[in-house]
């Protein structure tokens, strides 16, 4: 692949449940004649041509890099990056540190791109840990938590540090001018919680940016504030149990104990909920903190997903988010 001087937008065709029967339409419904953005597909060509061959791509901007391996979920990440230089994870990444990239999307293993982008496009200056950050919908409209699972252990330096980068990606993607932050615990008292939580609780408190102190679970739908902080162990099993409400709305509409009737009038209002809490409109998570962009997609990505975590991409490649997040700790 020759240099190219549009940005270019990689996207993994053989990750999530599905495949490249909904990642290649769904990127390529995210394509327009006039789009700022090439759109390159990784992976097996004779599965994701078959595709292609399916959809009306005559003047867009897209093409395929052949990939002969492809990893698992069930792989070690570690092992897989350094073992299958063939997949498309690893030929992005490798791609996007030599710049004939700009981004990588996959819907693939999260565990893989986590460990390709930290080893391969390596971390930005000043970043420890780099966190994942995931869109959460609520009553008063976005909020961004991180981690969502990049970091089972912390310290309350790296919370801060996700903080900071939280505090960034909310106001440069989502342009909220002063964003304010919270810290997810189980109480709102600064002396509640895990040493981690009380000792994060005194930094965040001291780092200058608006904030607002503790957040509970039983506040955090209600948008309490911008940004929400915690370990990833914490912020992977929130962002699971946010997901899960949406599925157990739909499995309780279907109950066989409910009256016609009952599912009749249930059916708008689970329209309502699903449409409004669905991770579907966000695209993806993004990992904060390395030296490039990585949108790690839903497993259970549909084509519309896939089609907005393809323009999440371009939103961060637009306003180049990596140099905004060591601009900010430069500051």
């Amino acid at each position: 692949m020759s240099e190219n001087p549009r940005p270019i937008i990689a996207v993994d065709a053989m990750g999530g449940d599905h495949g490249p029967q909904v990642i290649v339409p769904g990127a390529v419904a995210a394509l327009s004649a006039d789009s700022p953005y090439d759109i390159v597909f990784y992976g097996n060509q004779v599965e994701i041509e078959a595709q292609l061959d399916q959809l009306q791509i005559d003047g867009l901007p897209v093409s395929v890099v052949n990939c002969t391996q492809d990893i698992a979920m069930e792989e070690s990440p570690a092992s897989a990056i350094r073992n299958k230089k063939d997949s498309p994870i690893v030929r992005a990444m490798v791609d996007q540190k030599a710049g004939l990239v700009r981004a990588v999307v996959s819907a693939g293993s999260t565990g893989a791109m986590v460990a390709g982008s930290i080893f391969i496009l390596g971390r930005l200056p000043g970043i420890d840990r780099p966190a994942i950050a995931s869109l959460i919908p609520t009553i008063r409209g976005e909020l961004l938590l991180l981690d969502v699972g990049a970091n089972v252990q912390c310290t309350p330096e790296h919370i801060l540090s996700f903080a900071q980068m939280g505090e960034v990606f909310v106001r440069e993607i989502l342009k909220v001018e002063r964003p304010t932050v919270g810290q997810l615990n189980i109480g709102e008292e600064a002396k509640k919680g895990t040493e981690l939580c009380t000792a994060s609780y005194e930094l965040l408190a001291g780092a200058g940016f608006d904030f607002i102190g503790n957040v509970e679970g039983n506040q955090f739908m209600l948008g309490p504030c911008d940004v929400v902080v915690t370990d990833g162990f914490t912020g992977n099993n929130t962002l699971k149990l946010v997901e899960g409400v949406a599925r157990f709305l739909g499995a309780l509409s279907k109950r066989d104990s409910l009256t016609e009737a009952e599912k009749a009038a249930f059916k708008p209002v689970l329209g309502l909920l699903m449409r409004d809490f669905s991770y579907e409109p966000y695209g993806g998570a993004v990992l904060l903190g390395v030296a490039g962009i990585s949108i790690i997609a839903h497993g259970r990505s549909s084509c519309l997903a896939t089609t907005n975590a393809v323009k999440e991409a371009w939103k961060q490649i637009d306003i180049d988010l990596p140099a905004k997040l060591v601009a900010a700790r430069d500051s």
